[in-house]
């Protein structure tokens, strides 16, 4: 891609830069026209032809600036695509990349495969014997003569047994494929939550670096109404105070944005120290209308992989039940073979059926045994997840219509009101109506107030990925 860029943004400007040899002749437009054609002409020819290919923005912009400086334009063009290609930038940035590279995925889609081959194994007879016996002719007295007879064996299970072993490979089949799913959708919230962690990170740090022109221009206030005695110089040490206590908490967010990065580049199999483009936006929350708790509890029993793989469980403990009861059955095998008298005599044939007796009574009772076992623990687990998702989701719809609202108040009435007064505090300390204290008081106020709201965001897109986690989609 970037070869093909270069070349084609190198046709730009060549064409570009023919279009304004003619500009210097016109003796109207004066001496100066052809500089100014370089670095303004150029670059506008440039975009309005790159435009005609699907080139990103970022990359078309960047071009445009780099074309008068050919020396620089292979680096900033490179910069350009690798920064185009970082992730991190929407929740759909990274989740893509999530669902190609998770080694998770990819083992429970390895074990879903072996579980759809041994359906084929479990439906097939077991492999013949070929016999080939040494043996002698019946005879009173004389030499020995031998004779050789070729056989095979083949073991037939009956009463339907095949067909069992066969439906319980195919429900253990719909198990695995359940599980897979199960996978991806718990990876699906783990990406979720690291995304909106990621989000409220750097949110909050640029809302804390935010306030430093603020605290600045206290500062300053305090420092000149010092220098005209009108305030002690108590009040520039605390605004200088403030001012150091600022930066300490700005460092520290730093490492908050770095560790929720390489928490995200984790679950992305990225260096955890890999680049991530600044996030832009958060998920949507569904309508209240999707949110009601018995819509939410009827679609997980539907829809629900882990209640999905329960019930194949069921199914493959039940029908590994009645194999184990259906074992007391006898089980035939039928044998054929040739007779080779070596010349004694005539050749012959040789036909046998056998049957397995099922005399080990305490095997087969321990089957029967083992496998009801297996059914009840089944049917156990499954009720135990039923009454465990709707538990989760009752607490997940409660916290976050919850959170929806205390967001709703802080977005719309708080952060307006903390603004409003820190306004007035500042104002009102710059006529010396109101001491530094109730300055800072309000500025710390707007932060914590701005801080608090990107906490109840992330809380929301948190128990939002739990919701779709339980009910197995997205809302």
């Amino acid at each position: 891609m970037y070869t093909v860029l270069s070349e084609y943004l190198n046709t730009v400007v060549r064409r570009s830069w023919a279009y304004t040899e003619w500009m210097p002749t016109l003796p109207w437009l004066g001496t100066g026209v052809a500089p100014l054609a370089q670095w303004v002409f150029v670059p506008a020819v440039a975009l309005t032809m790159a435009r005609k290919c699907a080139i990103p923005g970022a990359v078309l912009l960047l071009a445009a600036s780099v074309i008068v400086s050919p020396a620089h334009a292979d680096q900033a063009i490179r910069a350009a695509v690798e920064a185009s290609a970082q992730p991190g930038a929407t929740f759909e940035s990274v989740i893509a990349i999530a669902h190609r590279l998770s080694p998770q995925l990819a083992a429970r889609a390895l074990d879903a495969e072996a579980a759809r081959a041994r359906v084929n194994v479990a439906g097939s007879l077991p492999d013949p014997v070929l016999r080939i016996t040494s043996d002698e002719l019946d005879r009173m007295s004389g030499p020995r003569q031998n004779k050789m007879i070729y056989g095979v064996e083949q073991e037939i299970p009956l009463w339907g047994k095949r067909a069992l072993r066969r439906e319980a490979a195919e429900a253990d089949v719909s198990q695995k494929t359940a599980e897979l799913k199960n996978a991806e959708t718990e990876l699906v919230e783990r990406v979720k939550i690291a995304f909106a962690l990621y989000y409220q990170s750097d949110r909050t740090l640029q809302a804390t670096r935010a306030l430093r022109p603020i605290v600045d221009g206290i500062m300053r206030a305090a420092r000149e109404r010092y220098t005209q005695n009108l305030t002690p110089q108590q009040d520039v040490i605390r605004a200088e105070l403030e001012a150091t206590r600022l930066a300490s908490e700005i460092a520290r967010l730093e490492g908050v944005v770095r560790s929720a990065t390489g928490r995200l580049n984790t679950l992305l199999l990225r260096p955890a120290d890999a680049p991530l483009a600044a996030p832009q936006t958060l998920r949507s929350l569904p309508p209240g209308d999707r949110l009601m708790l018995p819509a939410l509890i009827e679609r997980a029993r539907s829809v629900s992989p882990l209640l999905a793989a329960g019930k194949a469980m069921i199914r493959a403990a039940d029908r590994n039940a009645q194999l184990a009861r259906r074992e007391w059955y006898p089980d035939a095998t039928v044998s054929l073979g040739a007779i080779d008298r070596t010349g004694n005599g005539p050749n012959g044939y040789v036909a046998s059926i056998g049957i397995k007796v099922p005399l080990q009574w305490g095997l087969h009772d321990g089957q029967v045994r083992d496998a009801a076992a297996q059914a009840g623990a089944a049917e156990a687990r499954l009720d135990a997840a039923e009454q465990q998702i709707q538990g989760d989701l009752a607490e997940a719809t409660a916290t976050l219509e919850a959170s929806r609202r205390s967001g709703e108040l802080s977005r719309q009435r708080m952060i307006p009101q903390a603004n409003a007064a820190l306004r007035s505090a500042v104002a009102g300390y710059g006529v010396g109506k109101i001491d530094l204290a109730s300055v800072l008081q309000a500025e710390r106020d707007l932060a914590a107030i701005r801080i608090d709201l990107f906490a109840i965001e992330f809380e929301q897109q948190r128990q939002l990925a739990t919701i779709e986690r339980l009910i197995g989609g997205e809302l």
